[in-house]
Formats: structure tokens, sequence, C-alpha cells
């Protein structure tokens, strides 16, 4: 059931002017704290921030008796009250940590180059936890999406990209330092999809739009390898060193077949508790499945054995030929699971970014957009750079010694790299021009029409 994002109302009147309000959505994830796979849910902090034209109420915010108020009451507390914003509620929202905090904002005339351009912001920040549906077929070596359903409560809302005005594109942001999870990696790329909702969903047959939030998140399979998939390989290789036993010690033999047999059954329900109840089998679940009938197959290969060499302590046919064909099971399932293990870890968030190809999507009338921004580090200064700063330093030297008195001995120049790194050192604050964005390299092809994930 659908949850209001926060508690302050959306005012019912509407933006000056009829048909279709165009709000341009900016999402920033701070942290993602937990992710439970067994109760399908996970957990998040983020910020989302909604803008849109709407020239009528800049001008009545201009009006007396509504500044009066603002004085009265706070410029926060009168926007909350009487401006309208696109009412977004959480769709799939299971608990909500803390309420909400909101703000408005509003750009200021000097901010834009023409007033037509001025824009009101709407800005909330929500930590809740969400349900999604998983997809385990590849566990442990899957990538699952994290995925914030919201929509607008109305329905001439329309959520567009940004870059459809004048005014310069804000990628979307996560912060990738508060990633403290250690069974995930930090996630690469943040997806803002906006789409038409179904109409079954809504009784009165109205056609809203959703806003889905996706953050793709890779696991870290070196536990599960180490614990489960060692553990298990350990259990299956040691049932073949049964055969070693001599058919007429048959109590002995069958006694360690079915000894490892009953360990690998214990096993298996450990392995259980690490997913929800599936009506389908994942990787990890094919591989023990796989061990457990070569524990079964060593379990008929005694019997066999016994029957054939009857109370004589001879070697039986079925040992000859058991243990390499067993042997050659064991082998062809392993390069089976490994073939399975590096498909399933090529196909993560680049890969279906590579695979949608670098068509973008150009139109605002289609159905389903999407805007994809890659996480970037920030990138080392250049040797140009470098160069331009040195010399902006050299200038302003040569400007301060010619103020000096005259029969003060020139200082000796100072070789440009090397100065570079000195000033940085002694100044750490002149590496804030690194992450200017005139030195900050633009991703190649941001946006992408992404495939349908089911």
């Amino acid at each position: 059931m659908a949850s209001p994002l926060c508690s302050v109302s959306a005012s019912s009147e509407r933006p000056k002017g009829k048909g279709i309000v165009e709000v341009q959505p900016r999402v920033t994830i701070h942290s993602v704290n937990e992710i439970d796979v067994k109760a399908q849910t996970f957990e998040m902090d983020l910020q989302v921030e909604l803008q849109w034209k709407d020239l009528g109420w800049l001008e009545r915010m201009e009006q007396p008796d509504w500044m009066a108020a603002a004085k009265e009451l706070g410029w926060q507390e009168q926007m909350r009250k009487t401006c309208w914003h696109p009412g977004l509620v959480l769709r799939n929202c299971k608990e909500k940590r803390d309420d909400a905090e909101v703000w408005f904002r509003v750009d200021r005339k000097e901010e834009v180059h023409d007033a037509q351009d001025r824009r009101i912001y709407f800005i909330a920040r929500v930590h809740a936890v969400f349900r999604t549906k998983y997809r385990l077929h590849k566990f442990p070596f899957d990538m699952q999406w994290l995925t914030v359903r919201m929509g607008s409560s109305f329905e001439f809302v329309r959520f567009v990209r940004q870059g459809v005005s004048n005014q310069a594109e804000k990628p979307d942001f996560l912060d990738r330092a508060a990633f403290i999870l250690e069974e995930y990696r930090p996630p690469d790329y943040v997806c803002v999809e906006a789409k038409p909702a179904d109409k079954a969903a809504s009784s009165s047959a109205i056609r809203y739009q959703d806003l889905n939030i996706k953050v793709a998140v890779q696991r870290n399979h070196w536990y599960y390898l180490m614990n489960v998939f060692l553990i298990d390989f350990a259990l299956v290789g040691s049932s073949l060193f049964v055969l070693l036993v001599p058919p007429a010690q048959f109590e002995d033999r069958m006694g360690l077949s079915l000894t490892l047999l009953l360990t690998a059954v214990a096993f298996k329900e450990l392995v259980n508790t690490y997913l929800p109840q599936i009506s389908y089998s994942t990787i990890l679940d094919k591989y023990v499945l796989a061990g457990f009938i070569m524990q079964v197959l060593v379990v008929v290969q005694n019997a066999v054995a016994k029957v054939e060499a009857g109370e004589h302590d001879i070697l039986a046919f079925s040992d000859t030929m058991g243990f390499p064909l067993l042997f050659a099971y064991l082998v062809g399932y392993h390069l089976y699971f490994l073939c399975e293990a590096w498909r399933a870890t090529r196909e993560d968030a680049e890969y279906w970014v590579r695979k949608a190809g670098e068509r973008s999507f150009e139109g605002q009338d289609r159905k389903e957009a999407y805007r994809w921004h890659r996480v970037h580090d920030v990138p080392p200064l250049e040797k140009e750079e470098e160069e331009e700063d040195v010399d902006e330093q050299q200038q302003q030297q040569q400007q301060q010694q010619s103020n000096e008195p005259r029969e003060r001995v020139e200082r000796a120049p100072v070789q440009p790299q090397k100065r570079g790194r000195q000033l940085r050192a002694a100044n750490p604050t002149r590496l804030l021009r690194s992450v200017s964005p005139r030195f900050i390299r633009p991703a190649p092809n941001p946006y992408v029409q992404m495939p349908d994930q089911g």
C-alpha cells in the first residue's frame, strides 16, 4: 500500500496554467544500511529533489500579505503550508525509520539569465525500509536491483529528465564512502526511471506517473566460495575414497558412505538458511544437489560391489570402473559450475549498460525514460593544469617582487613542476580546484536506454 513521502500535504492549488506540469527529479543516495535477502527488504537513506516552473506562484510570493505571513511564521513554514508540490508517495515502503525532512528553495533572480527560468525546488530526505523482489537464480554470483518505487498523487504531473531546459544538468549522486556492507560491492551506477503507472493500480482508472530509483549492487561471493563451496567439495571428494575399502568389509564401507551422505543433508539445511523459500533453484542449490547425487551413486556402487564380490574378498568390476566414472562426474559438474559462475559475474551493471548501446532518449513523449549516472572518482590533476597553476603563482611572485625595493637581491627561479607539488603540499585548499566542474571529465554517453529487467 502506498504511503505519503512526508507529512507535508500538497496544496490543492495547482501551478498556473493548464496541461502537463513537467517535474525534473534529482536523487542523492546517502547510504544503504541493510540488505535482507530472506525478508526481501533493504534499508536506504535517500534525498529526492524535484524542480518545476510556476510563474504564478512566484508572483504570489511577492505580494505583501504573503511576505508578512512568511516573516511571522518563517519562510520555510509558510512554503510548507501554502506551496504546491507533486505529492510523492512511496509504493514499496515497509517502514519509515524517521519522519522525512522537507524544505523548499526558489531560484533568485540573479541566479538565472531570464526571470522566466526561475524554478521552485521541493527537497525531501527519507530514511526507510523498502520491499523488493530479489532475483536469486545466480546466487551467490548475483547482482540485485535495489528499487525505490515512488509516484505522484496528481495525474497532471509528468517526470522528465534534466537537461530539457536551458539550465545545466545536475547528476544524481551516491555516497560510496557511506556504503559499509561487506557482503556487497559499492554501486557503480544510479538509475532514475520515469514511466506511466499501470491503470489497474488506480481505482479511478487514472494513469499517474511513477518514479523509480534503482541501484545495482554486486554480491561479494568469496565468503560463499570459502565457507560453502569448499566445504561441500571436501565432503563430496571424501566419498570417493570409500571405494578403497575392500568389498568384504561391507558394513564399514557402507557406514562411511551413509555418514557422509547424512552430513551432506545437514549441510544442505544450513545452506537453506541463507535464502528465502523460493520456487526455483539457485546456482548454489544446483551445486549442492549435484554433490548429493554423487554421494548417492557411491552408496549404490557399494551395494553393487558387495553383490559382485559375494563372500570372497576379490576386486569387483564395479570398483574397477566405478572410481574413474565417479571421478569424471566430479570433474565434469565442477567445470559446468565454473562456467556458470563466470557467466554470472560478467552480467554486472556495466554489462547491462554496454548491452543497451549508446541510444539516449531524446523525445519526452516516450513511455519509459532511463537516466544513468556513473559514480566517478576525482581525477588526478593533469600536467597542463599543473603548469597553469604554476604560471599563476609565478605571475603573483613577479608582481610582489616588482613592489619590493630594487636593492633587494632577486630570488632564483623555481622549477615549474616541483613548485606545483610544493604549493599543493603547503596549501591543501588548492586541491579543491581539482573537483571543479572544469576539471571533471564527463562520463561517455551517460544516458542510455536500459532493457527491461522483468
